[in-house]
């Protein structure tokens, strides 16, 4: 679906979510894009990438946002193509709310501002916008984070802690490849438009790349206390089965006494203490018993049964 979603007197923005062929069509024929630079900017697994193609006066840039069905990536793609002073936004469902972020940073613009302002400082206002998403979900997971570390004492559930670090790793891996490229791809775009670009749309520019570096530098201090509390969550599981292990060789060692001691006498060897007594069945039940209950003390006296 094609959307004309703002006009002004320097630029026309169109916004173009999940593309069927009608509107392919349209797009080549009534908006002279090409179709090369269309199925890149549609492309749902695209890498994020700029081209500024000098034949066609037509840029094409691709960047990651934070996506709205985070499942079973975090970030995808947008594509965002600049031709003939127009704007062209391509998203699908899971980032199709990116036309809101844009629209509502127009709404600050009084009508004679909007009319002022060129199609490349919209953009902008509108990636701002995007890219400030970043530190949101960072403090997110951050926060599932703590909860998670707050948890650590329920040691029937470090099984399911091991399991939610480990889903919140992968999230940061997917935000922190989003945000090196992005941040590529901005310098990238200050090298193209720096020379064609005035202060203000510089300065725009710059506070978009300032925001994308500092979301890039939260999300590596954040996937570090992620990575150290995740050490700690195995350290304790590799506790716990060390304990566990140790535990069970002590006991097999204390439940081999009875092995011993009946295989002595049921070999009905002459000469051993109660063998033929009336009361010698009782006898050497009492034995075994005191002697697993000082095998087990010593074991204990040792720190053999300590966690």
């Amino acid at each position: 679906m094609i959307e004309m979603l703002k006009q002004t007197s320097r630029f026309r923005w169109f916004h173009i979510t999940n593309m069927s062929a009608s509107d392919e069509k349209v797009l080549l024929t009534d908006h002279g894009l090409t179709q090369q630079v269309i199925g890149y900017a549609n492309d749902k697994n695209e890498s994020v990438r700029m081209e500024f193609d000098v034949e066609n006066e037509e840029t094409l840039i691709i960047l990651d946002v934070v996506s709205a069905e985070p499942e079973p990536v975090l970030t995808r793609p947008i594509g965002i193509v600049l031709v003939n002073d127009n704007l062209y936004t391509f998203s699908h469902r899971p980032t199709d709310y990116i036309k809101k972020d844009f629209l509502a940073k127009v709404d600050q613009y009084s009508g004679e501002e909007l009319n002022r302002i060129s199609a490349f400082q919209f953009l902008l206002d509108g990636l701002y916008s995007l890219m400030t998403m970043y530190g949101d979900e960072i403090t997110e997971i951050n926060r599932q984070r703590r909860s998670i570390q707050a948890q650590f004492g329920n040691r029937k559930q470090l099984t399911k802690h091991t399991n939610d670090l480990l889903h919140l790793q992968i999230q940061m891996i997917y935000l922190q490849n989003s945000l090196a490229n992005n941040l590529i791809m901005l310098e990238q775009i200050k090298r193209v438009y720096g020379q064609y670009s005035n202060d203000d749309e510089l300065n725009h520019l710059e506070l978009v790349r300032v925001e994308v570096e500092q979301a890039h530098d939260m999300a590596g201090l954040a996937m570090e206390v992620i990575n150290a509390v995740s050490d700690a969550t195995g350290s304790l599981g590799n506790r716990d089965l060390n304990w566990t292990m140790k535990v069970l060789t002590v006991y097999s060692i204390v439940f081999t006494i009875p092995t011993v001691v009946s295989g002595f006498y049921g070999e009905n060897v002459d000469y051993l203490p109660f063998a033929h007594g009336a009361s010698g069945w009782w006898v050497t039940i009492i034995m075994m018993v005191l002697m697993m209950v000082g095998a087990t003390y010593l074991f204990y006296h040792y720190g053999f049964l300590k966690k």
